[in-house]
């Protein structure tokens, strides 16, 4: 089907052909036509068969003929970076796109301008807790990677989100984007949709295993493959000389790094990259250059990277586009880099099919994720074919890929928002927001959920009761003699956080104890002890000292103290402590190499928990607002050392763009100590300090109210006092020249 053949105006069929567009792939041809109609849609097909062009499409005809916004959704952050570029390229045609990821307390009242909004599932459930008005002018909702439902941590908001703007519009379009799944059916059933679900991919996907030096493929052919000192090496070495680029997946980051590392001098030559020093200082971090970064550099410059969530977006950035550039032959990086991000490669590789989970320790990855890996293989319009191969320990090992990953159907996509933690959240945010205000009126809701499309909601009756319970014995909802359920003040302030509930109980118990003397030691611990922030897992080697601060604050926690005698809540109450440790190092300013080195964590648990304790920090201060206003200056500043890992005298100096924890603490250590000593400065003796420069300085001085339009730095002084000193005549250029 051509492009021209489609039920939309000239403009956008024009827009499309430029954009390279001209004959839609079979699903494509099924799906467009339907999203036109106005008809929801379930599109499940193969990654890499271009479903986000069904979207667009339908996105740009509800903008443009239709006068109506679009909402589209995604999993995770990257990706709506990433989709926010790709809708960009029609932006032309007269339509703003706006991206809403971060703050989960903010309206974001600048959504109101734009005319499709790209957010994570997490965003725009927030944004009708906030009350955002301009939700209501939505006609369109793209929901990408909606097998995600299946998530037990993204699925339920994404459900509850979809829940709530079908029943607040019954007027709604809903798109729904995935991968293949086993039961497609179901979701289009519970979205009253249309479904188009297909098998085509552009590019043929070869699927194996490798065991000796062999890939036995599901077609039971066969491909040697000459040996290396290791088995993924060899399927990179082989790929990278045929002229091919390599993904490589394992499930930890520390194996990203481990691996990348130990192949990089392996493929130096092989790959030709090199690196300019301005790359180079990108990568290793700029001003504030780590451990993490100055090995990922010397990763690039050998033509390999490891790609996974403790990286900073800069550095992702640059390892992606160098990656589709060709500059990048492999990457060895974590699941998350399947979740729709666009970074195909003729050859996909799966070392590991387990990963450690927390109370269960080694668990198999699900199929579903395993066919998101594979279906990385194979770049349109560069590859002549794909291949996704899983690394074999043994003979059983090989079988066992080839029987219940490769050969065997992904598992059925539910709903996982049938659980007590799960449904406190929840609940508590349908109240507050008047979407529920009775025990039947939130099962009413769960019955037009995904958990009650499938299921008969046998046993939710009590679970609702008991989170009601939960909420109105701690003070955040109402109950009256009828059963109707009303905010209050607590409550609407906790769902405006999106915090859980058991969270802001936790908080408030430390509010209710903290005092003017208590150590931040121990606010920090409070808030580390919240279900929102994820423990650190606490080695032997760490138990002499948390057992020691267990003794020096006994009888002083802000949080109850576990039962001496429970093993299970004794590992969490010192992997909390351990986080606390962590937190309160990183504010004394101890540097990213000695905490990694310290306590057995790599850069990315640092930023990871400090994110999440900066959260629930601000929660507990907003909860300070209406529960002890005297502790909110106290706990204020501890927010910003978080945020920056300084300590309270270098609060003034972060706080100007450009200056993190290392510029601050040169500039402090040199006499700067405030907006106003660089206000009397000289910008050239603020630019002459390590790591500083003229252009930051002036920045700096000119946030402070001082132009330096007409300062010329020094080194430019002395070249054109050079130049000005200089005889007449013809100089020396060479050695040629005597």
């Amino acid at each position: 089907m051509l492009v021209d053949s489609l039920d939309v105006s000239e403009e956008i069929r024009q827009t499309l052909k430029e954009q390279g567009f001209v004959e839609l792939h079979p699903p494509q041809a099924d799906a467009i036509p339907r999203a036109l109609t106005g008809r929801n849609l379930v599109v499940a097909v193969p990654t890499a068969s271009g479903k986000s062009l069904i979207g667009y499409v339908a996105a740009l005809n509800t903008m443009l003929a239709h006068g109506r916004k679009v909402l589209y959704i995604v999993p995770l952050k990257a990706l709506a970076a990433e989709k926010k570029d790709d809708i960009d390229r029609f932006a032309h045609l007269g339509f703003r796109t706006a991206i809403s990821i971060g703050d989960l307390d903010s309206d974001d009242r600048m959504l109101r301008d734009a005319d499709i909004v790209v957010a994570t599932s997490e965003k725009a459930d927030s944004l009708m807790r906030h009350g955002s008005r301009w939700i209501e002018d939505v006609g369109l909702v793209i929901a990408d990677e909606v097998h995600m439902l299946h998530d037990p941590g993204r699925g339920p908001t994404l459900e509850v989100a979809l829940t709530k703007m079908m029943r607040r519009n019954r007027d709604l379009q809903i798109i729904a984007l995935s991968a293949t799944v086993s039961n497609p059916e179901e979701m289009a059933m519970w979205l009253d949709a249309d479904l188009v679900r297909s098998e085509w991919r552009p590019i043929e996907l070869r699927e194996g295993v490798f065991y000796g030096d062999e890939i036995l493929f599901t077609d039971r052919s066969t491909k040697e493959v000459p040996r290396k000192k290791e088995d993924v090496l060899s399927l990179v070495y082989d790929m990278i000389l045929s002229g091919g680029q390599c993904l490589v997946f394992v499930n930890a980051r520390r194996s990203t790094e481990a691996l990348a590392t130990r192949y990089a001098k392996e493929l130096k030559e092989a790959s030709g990259m090199e690196l300019t020093p301005e790359e180079t200082a990108l990568l290793e971090g700029d001003a504030e250059t780590t451990s993490l970064g100055r090995k990922l550099a010397t990763c690039v410059s050998c033509g390999i990277a490891f790609h996974h969530a403790g990286l900073s977006s800069s550095q992702r950035r640059f390892v992606e586009d160098s990656f589709r550039a060709g500059r990048i032959k492999c990457i060895v990086a974590t699941p998350t880099l399947a979740a729709g991000i666009n970074l195909p490669a003729r050859r996909v590789i799966v070392r590991d099919t387990t990963r450690f989970e927390s109370g269960s320790a080694n668990s198999p990855i699900p199929v579903m994720e395993i066919k998101q890996m594979c279906g990385r293989a194979g770049r349109p319009g560069y590859d002549p074919y794909g291949e996704a191969i899983l690394v074999a320990k043994n003979d059983d090992d090989a079988r066992h890929l080839m029987e219940d990953y490769l050969e065997h159907e992904t598992e059925r996509i539910t709903s996982k928002l049938g659980n007590e933690r799960t449904l406190r959240t929840h609940i508590l945010g349908l109240v507050a927001t008047g979407d529920a205000d009775s025990v039947d009126g939130v099962i009413g809701f769960l019955r037009e959920s995904f958990y009650g499309s499938q299921s008969e909601l046998y046993g939710v009756e009590g679970a609702v009761e008991n989170v009601v319970r939960f909420l109105t014995e701690n003070g955040m909802v109402e109950e009256n003699e009828n059963g109707l359920l009303t905010p209050l003040p607590l409550g609407k302030r906790v769902s405006d956080l999106y915090i859980d509930p058991e969270s802001a109980v936790i908080l408030k118990g430390a509010l209710e104890r903290i005092t003017d003397e208590t150590p931040d030691f121990l606010v920090l611990h409070a808030v580390a002890s919240t279900p929102d922030v994820m423990g650190l897992f606490p080695r032997k080697k760490d138990r002499e000292v948390l057992m020691s601060l267990a003794d020096e604050y006994e009888g002083k926690f802000l949080t109850d103290n576990p039962d001496p005698d429970d093993t299970y809540q004794s590992e969490y109450f010192y992997g909390d402590l351990k986080t606390a440790v962590l937190a309160q190092r990183w504010i004394d300013e101890v540097d990213e190499d000695t905490l990694t080195e310290d306590m057995g964590i790599g850069p990315g648990d640092i930023r990871s928990r400090m994110d999440s304790m900066e959260w629930l920090l601000y929660a507990m201060t907003e909860m300070a607002v209406l529960l002890r206003k005297d502790m909110v200056k106290r706990l204020r500043p501890m927010l910003t050392r978080i945020r920056y890992g300084v300590g309270k005298e270098l609060l003034e100096l972060v706080s100007l763009r450009g200056v993190g924890r290392s510029r601050a603490r040169t500039l402090y250590d040199r006499g700067i100590r405030g907006r106003n000593d660089i206000v009397s400065a000289d910008v050239n003796d603020l630019a002459s300090m390590p790591r500083i420069g003229f252009a930051l300085a002036k920045s700096m001085k000119e946030q402070c109210g001082v132009s330096v339009e007409d300062v010329v730095p020094k080194q430019e002084e002395k070249k054109e006092k050079g130049k000005a000193d200089a005889p007449a005549g013809p100089r020396q250029s060479s050695l040629f020249d005597f």
